[in-house]
């Protein structure tokens, strides 16, 4: 009787313990490749978002010329608005003469 068991129970349980090896190796073969798809989508992803950080950087940089550009013009009107009230308080000034 106690041979017989073994027999019985290998008979039963080695199919399903195959059976169960070889789930595994499907499941482990698709959490890899699921892996692999999930890095390629990272890379992917962030090959995008560099590209977008370094346009909005070029952007940027041409905002900052732009605006030196402005600013370096609002003060060469400034200075001629200053030298004009000199002028007009000197006319002023003459006149009251």
């Amino acid at each position: 009787m106690v041979e017989k068991v073994p027999g019985w129970l290998e008979r039963v349980l080695l199919p399903q313990v195959s059976e169960l090896k070889g789930e595994i190796k499907v499941v482990h073969s698709e959490i890899r490749s699921l892996g692999q798809r999930l890095d390629q989508r990272i890379d992917a992803f962030d090959q995008k978002l560099s590209a977008r950080i370094d346009g909005l950087d070029q952007k940027m940089d041409g905002m900052d010329e732009r605006l030196t550009i402005r600013i370096d013009n609002l003060e060469k009107k400034l200075d001629v608005v200053q030298r004009l009230a000199v002028v007009e308080a000197k006319v002023d000034e003459l006149r009251a003469k």
